[in-house]
């Protein structure tokens, strides 16, 4: 028999549960590695896809493809997160992992619109809108294994799944540093930017090879009588306060990610930075994130993921604008800038899914991760860099986009009094217990 008042850092994770982590990891770092590849080489799917002739700037024509992706999202999480929790997430979460693979590697194929005329341009929304469908389960799946398989520290977990992401953004950032050093501008337009595809889309087919090895999560597994037939029915009607409070709160990091991964590359162009010097500072947010995420998700497990996202928000707030002023009066180290953006960030990156995951029972608990992440990340990454492009053309201030951080920044504070102030430690000592229960049977 078990104590049960066995404290909760006595916990161990089994062989397989560590295996699971590992494998969920993958889950966001395919959708992040691939938004980041797109928003590297915009300009130059703009030029391939979008001839001048059409009326609109191809840059601009270009982040609305990756905007109409990303949107779609909203519609596949709500969906997938639905099949989750009717079937179970195994099935929902390997594959998804297929589809979209190929369709990052098809994207890295499609001839341009010099070969194709309009039927390029159209193919390229529709694999982007395929793309979308598919990793709305991709991420928030990852946080459902690690909040579902270990309670003893799911923020901690929570925290490796976004290391694993920000590790995938490394490789993008990486990818794009290769390829302007490696290649001439003109090389990069013509094919450069479509390696990064090329690679994405084995490394989705090697995450779907890899997840088929997956077990269903252990609450999910022990929780099948509480299933609903219809869980998003359920989900609107009883939790969605909830989803609205995790909507808030996942848009400060959507709005983060759109500004500094996918818009900043453009945006530091015009204002005659260096594209390899970009891509380096870039790398030192990517690594800052990394470094610090762990840290902030610890603490969210020792103290409060509330206060710790709080904190987040009001930095963010802060620092937009003078992030913004900085980089356009060239007043300071662009590396510096990045790099304390990184920091400011991991306060909200290491606790926002955790928090909003904790918000949910069970049996509706991938419904309302999914769609609370996907309508608060999506949304924010696919409308950030184009409000901003549009900010500072029309405005004809530059540091304008500063303006839609500290939006964000200001619907995520006020939407974290929702959350909850301390983890429930009577419910993971219970399963905790009954965790290292199966393990000595």
């Amino acid at each position: 028999m078990i104590d049960d008042s066995l404290p909760v850092r006595n916990a161990r994770l089994s062989a397989r549960q560590r295996w699971m982590i590992f494998v969920a990891s993958t889950g966001g770092a395919l959708e992040v590695f691939d938004f980041a590849v797109y928003g590297f080489f915009a300009q130059s799917i703009g030029r391939e896809f979008f001839p001048a002739r059409m009326g609109l700037p191809a840059e601009t024509l270009s982040f609305a493809v990756l905007a109409v992706g990303s949107m779609s999202r909203l519609v596949g999480g709500i969906f997938l997160g639905r099949l989750g929790d009717k079937y179970g997430r195994r099935i929902v979460f390997a594959s998804s992992a297929m589809v979209a693979a190929v369709s990052t590697l098809f994207i890295g194929i499609l001839p341009s619109y010099e070969s194709l005329g309009v039927v390029a341009p159209t193919l390229l929304v529709l694999l982007r809108l395929t793309q979308g469908l598919c990793l709305g389960g991709e991420l928030p799946g990852a946080v459902i294994y690690a909040v579902e398989t270990a309670h003893a520290k799911p923020g901690i977990l929570c925290g490796m799944v976004f290391l694993a992401v920000n590790i995938a953004l490394m490789l993008a950032i990486s990818i794009n540093l290769g390829v302007q050093v490696i290649f001439t501008s003109e090389q990069v337009r013509a094919f450069g930017w479509r390696i990064g595809f090329l690679v994405g889309g084995l490394l989705g087919l090697l995450s779907f090879a890899v997840r088929r090895t997956l077990a269903e999560t252990d609450e999910y597994a022990r929780r099948v009588s509480a299933r609903h037939r219809e869980p998003l029915a359920v989900l609107f009607s009883k939790h969605a306060a909830s989803v609205l409070t995790g909507v808030a709160a996942a848009s400060l990091v959507g709005a983060s990610s759109g500004l500094f991964v996918a818009h900043m590359p453009a945006y530091l162009q015009t204002l005659h930075y260096d594209p390899r010097k970009i891509a380096s500072a870039q790398t030192l947010y990517v690594a800052a994130i990394s470094g610090c995420i762990l840290v902030t998700a610890y603490f969210g497990d020792l103290l409060s993921r509330r206060y710790v996202f709080m904190s987040g928000a009001v930095l963010s707030a802060l620092f937009a604008p003078f992030f913004y002023v900085a980089v356009t009066r060239h007043q300071a180290s662009l590396p510096l800038l990045f790099l304390m953006a990184g920091v400011v960030a991991s306060f909200a990156n290491g606790t926002y899914a955790c928090a909003i995951a904790e918000m949910f029972p069970v049996d509706v608990r991938f419904s309302g991760l999914a769609t609370a992440m996907n309508v608060g990340l999506a949304a924010p990454m696919a409308i950030a860099p184009l409000a901003a492009s549009i900010l500072a053309s029309t405005t004809n201030w530059t540091f304008a986009p500063a303006l839609v951080m500290v939006l964000c920044a200001t619907f995520a504070f006020v939407a974290s009094f929702r959350m909850k102030r301390h983890r429930q430690e009577a419910v993971s000592v219970k399963m905790g217990n009954e965790s290292l229960l199966q393990e000595r049977k």
